[in-house]
């Protein structure tokens, strides 16, 4: 994973070429309870809970249930996820991004390096890493609600790790769940 990809974490921006010339890719989250399967195109990530179109700037679609309309300007995004606010800042250490803020309403601060996912996205805490470097498959526990998931599985597709705003527009997304 390149630290140039981060850039944008926490940035739900337009990624115009997300899996151009390449066959399907996909984005999966695995814990006990649920499985998250998103197929990556040029300009949409989708699957059974949800479509998301990229456009320049704005992120727009319905992502489990809920309405998904976002704006990135700078180091900032905003906007709407489900009935609450988007707005995080994103700043850059090295090779980490860390992002702070709310996330549909909830307080949000994750740290986003090529060795790990860790922090607070919405209602739910992670950390998880990286054994094999230069692979983007991260393992490790979360809870959300309250509730431990030490059985956590997250693995990221060669064309999205390669795209920072659209990798940042689906972990954000996704692990808010």
């Amino acid at each position: 994973m390149k630290p140039s990809r981060f850039l944008a974490l926490g940035l739900l921006a337009s990624a115009p070429v997300l899996a151009a010339n390449s066959p399907d890719q996909y984005l999966d989250l695995r814990t006990r309870e649920r499985a998250v399967s998103l197929r990556v195109t040029e300009d949409n990530l989708s699957g059974p809970q949800l479509q998301l179109y990229f456009g320049d700037d704005v992120v727009r679609g319905r992502a489990f249930g809920r309405p998904v309309n976002l704006k990135v300007e700078d180091d900032t995004v905003r906007g709407i996820y489900g009935q609450g606010p988007v707005d995080l800042k994103v700043t850059e250490e090295g090779d980490m991004l860390e992002a702070v803020g709310t996330f549909g309403g909830q307080l949000s601060n994750f740290r986003v390096s090529p060795d790990q996912i860790a922090g607070n996205i919405g209602r739910c805490s992670y950390e998880l890493v990286t054994k094999n470097k230069g692979k983007d498959l991260y393992t490790g526990w979360r809870t959300c609600g309250g509730r431990l998931d030490n059985a956590v599985t997250l693995s990221i597709p060669p064309a999205l790790a390669e795209d920072d705003t659209g990798l940042v527009t689906a972990l954000s997304i996704v692990l808010a769940q």
